[in-house]
């Protein structure tokens, strides 16, 4: 299932951010990325200058901070603060259906991150017009104490937004990762 190893891919991006062994899926994917260059053919993101990201098919673009890196695995991006303690993962599914997407992606979680508490229900609102879902909650990786957030954004196709990071790291990084959340926006 896609959604396991977008999962997969998440956890081992946030154990690296953590300082954790990183499972060899996730070290065959790090690599730098350029401008104006082509993230990968099945993820169809492009970076148009040195800060902003663009994914036609799933019908998003978003910018990144000064110092933050992004790294295409397959049809997956993961993007980090620049000492790597944050790791955003960014997956535009296949599926167009929104509460398909949702559903598996919360299935997925509850089998990778031990000790799962979330922090409530599931909210939903728009962001930059689009409707978004979202779950925040908190667990262990490798041992680690984390927190996470789950964003589901309905682009052309649903775009699932995982967030990873230790208490002390999140807050250290909070004003820049909200400019990355705030850049997040639909294009046609």
């Amino acid at each position: 299932m896609r959604a396991a190893n977008f999962i997969s891919v998440a956890v081992a991006a946030c154990a690296l951010a953590l300082g954790c062994a990183a499972p060899q899926t996730f070290a065959a994917g790090v690599g730098g990325v350029r401008p104006h260059s082509t993230i990968s053919a099945s993820a169809a993101a492009s970076q148009s200058d040195d800060h902003t990201f663009t994914h036609k098919e799933g019908g998003i673009t978003f910018e990144l901070p000064d110092g933050w890196k992004a790294e295409p695995d397959g049809d997956q991006l993961t993007v980090s603060s620049p000492d790597k303690s944050i790791a955003v993962v960014f997956w535009v599914t296949e599926d167009k259906d929104f509460d398909a997407a949702t559903k598996a992606l919360g299935e997925e979680l509850g089998k990778q991150i031990k000790n799962l508490k979330f922090d409530g229900e599931a909210k939903g609102d728009t962001h930059n017009g689009m409707a978004h879902s979202y779950v925040s909650g908190s667990g262990q990786i490798e041992g680690q104490d984390i927190l996470f957030r789950t964003d589901i954004l309905m682009a052309k196709r649903p775009v699932i937004v995982l967030t990873f990071g230790s208490a002390d790291n999140l807050q250290k990084h909070a004003e820049d990762y909200s400019k990355l959340v705030k850049s997040i926006r639909k294009v046609e």
